[in-house]
């Protein structure tokens, strides 16, 4: 075991950062050497491209200053034409002393502004069109000419790059191609991680792997709950009134009141939960939650408050608890820990002292204070042998590792595109593990053999599933009417050799327009009936049915073959709708057919 991890914030501090960084250098700089592309070329290439678009840039600023100019002088020139006819029009009308000022003016106004711009802006915005032109197509070539160049090298990248990294940086950990059967067999059976079937909730992005043995499920969910939205109607009322002077005289007043009428309904609402599941046999009996604390925000002075605060209010509920005769939560003796981790509603006090030893209590107060990290902006929930972390910061971790986004016409610009996706995705799903690093017993604790099934009912998780279909796109799978997002769900319906036929249905809502008549008193002293206009969301759904078939490739390489003519054929023949990710080739066909699997089993041998 890798001793250094049993303390993870030094870890990641005073090694793998660095480490990471070092790595991720060198395997660029190895693709660089098996593409054998001209760096410095490439390099001189595209400082020439961005002088050109400079240049392109500068004369594009002052063609339009000499457009805007031209402007100026057309309307200076019609400025003249108008004072020529104004100063024509007064002299037929006998103004003589203002007409013969204005005629004369007008003439030399208007003339001299078309010479001018015919004779000297006109040229001089050809010029610079031809010149703008010109440097514009010198840098297209250049820009065409530095994309051959980095040709080879955007050809070897790969979306195993991030595994690869994070596995030589940090051997313990290991990450799958995808979520297999046998890994779900294994969560399932032994931790009691099952199946997602709420149909509130759709996996839209899946990562799996294992730390010395004990899996663990990084699931990104889109999630459907109802909200609620106010409506707001109005109602102009009018009436009169009649009232009498001083003198006797009696009077009619018109009165208006605007009357405002609101109305509360249900509304769908939709967001992304992302969430890491870890199995460990430790502590089995374990049960306890942990809310973010933010304590990296704190300053000294705000830790020794909150720590002496919450102590007292521990100490409160351990009294008020043995009052009452009721079992009480005994601290751990370590009042920052106590306060700042909480876990006040743990289930097994000796299970939990067996888990947070002083080293894993030290370990954990340094990364929820740590700014190195993200501090402490995660949940724990631990239950039984199931431990879930949900932190803030994964919210925008981007777990999609398309090698595409790495692919660039300079060489620096894609380097440094690969260092900053790798080190943030590293960065990120170290410090979701780190919660769990931070306890020694569950490095310390490897699980015990298991005996995996020689076959499964279905080729492809439902997990990975519901990932294909939500990469593919939801709007292919939503029903016409959809007004919402959709929640898209699998149904496994037949096994074809290592193909599986699946059922996609999408959950959305339409709308249908209400009205509401709210009672409202006016100042009229009536109740007038207020219209509200609102949107009744109405639960919809659609069926379509895809296959899948993991094809052993990565999307470098289901690219590549892709230039072969059978594979190419077969593919298009069934995937006009289709994604391939994580291995697999998922695609929207129209009816059962049963020669997908046997086609593609052709091609690919």
């Amino acid at each position: 075991m890798d001793d250094i991890l049993l303390e993870p914030l030094n870890a990641y501090t005073s090694v793998y950062r660095d480490k990471f960084a070092e790595n991720t250098k060198d395997f660029f700089d190895d693709l660089i050497k098996k593409s054998a592309i001209d760096v410095e070329q490439n390099r001189r290439t595209v400082a020439e491209y961005k002088q050109e678009m400079k240049v392109v840039d500068e004369l594009s600023s002052k063609l339009s200053a000499h457009k805007a100019l031209k402007g100026f002088l057309i309307f200076l020139a019609v400025a003249g034409f108008i004072m020529l006819g104004v100063g024509i029009f007064l002299l037929v009308q006998n103004n003589i002393l203002v007409g013969s000022i204005l005629l004369p003016i007008g003439v030399v106004l208007a003339i001299s502004m078309i010479v001018v711009t015919v004779k000297a802006v006109n040229p001089k915005i050809k010029h610079v069109e031809e010149e703008c032109e010109k440097h514009r197509q010198r840098a297209d070539e250049l820009l065409t000419e530095a994309w051959k160049q980095m040709a080879p090298l955007n050809a070897l990248f790969d979306s195993n790059a991030t595994k690869i990294l994070i596995e030589k940086t940090v051997p313990l950990i290991q990450i799958d191609d995808n979520f297999d059967m046998r890994r779900y067999d294994y969560l399932n059976a032994k931790y009691g991680f099952s199946e997602n079937r709420d149909l509130n909730r759709s996996t839209i992005a899946i990562l799996t792997g294992e730390i010395l043995g004990n899996p663990f499920v990084v699931d990104r969910e889109l999630v459907q709950t109802m909200g609620s939205e106010t409506y707001t109607g109005t109602l102009v009322i009018h009436w009169t009134t009649t009232y009498t002077d001083s003198e006797g005289h009696t009077h009619t007043q018109s009165h208006s009141q605007t009357l405002v009428a609101t109305v509360t309904k249900p509304k769908p609402v939709y967001a992304e939960q992302t969430r890491l599941i870890y199995g460990n046999e430790a502590a089995p009996d374990l049960r306890f939650t942990h809310e973010p604390s933010h304590a990296e925000q704190m300053s000294e002075k705000e830790l020794e408050s909150t720590v002496k605060s919450g102590a007292k209010k521990i100490q409160k509920m351990q009294d008020k608890a043995i009052k009452k005769g009721e079992k009480a939560f005994t601290g751990m003796g370590n009042e920052e820990f106590d306060v700042l981790f909480g876990a006040l509603d743990r289930n097994n006090e000796v299970q939990f002292r067996l888990l947070f030893t002083p080293l894993a209590q030290k370990n954990m107060l340094e990364l929820m204070k740590s700014k190195e990290g993200f501090g402490d902006d995660f949940f724990f929930g631990k239950y039984e042998c199931l431990n879930m972390i949900s932190s803030e910061h994964s919210r925008y971790w981007d777990l999609d590792t398309s090698y595409t986004r790495y692919q660039s016409y300079d060489v620096d610009d894609s380097f440094a595109k690969f260092a900053s996706f790798n080190q943030k995705y590293f960065k990120a799903l170290y410090f979701d593990l780190a919660p769990l690093l931070s306890i020694p017993l569950y490095q310390q604790h490897k699980p015990h053999e298991y005996i995996y099934k020689d076959s499964y009912y279905r080729n492809c998780t439902s997990y990975e599933a519901e990932y294909a279909v939500n990469k593919m796109g939801r709007r292919i799978f939503a029903p016409s009417l959809a007004a919402t997002e959709s929640i898209l769900k699998t149904h496994f319906m037949t096994k074809d050799g290592a193909s599986d036929q699946v059922m996609v249905t999408a959950h959305s809502f339409k709308t249908e327009d209400r009205v509401d008549l709210v009672p409202v008193w006016g100042g009229d002293g009536r109740m007038h009936s207020v219209p509200v206009h609102w949107l009744e969301y109405i639960p919809i759904e659609q069926n379509s049915t895809v296959k899948m078939k993991e094809l052993a490739m990565s999307d470098r390489e289901f690219g590549r073959k892709l230039n072969d003519g059978d594979f190419k054929a077969v593919i298009e023949k069934y995937g006009q709708m289709r994604v391939f990710s994580h291995g697999i080739l998922c695609c929207l066909i129209a009816a059962n057919d049963l020669t997908f699997d046997t086609d593609i089993s052709k091609v690919l041998k």
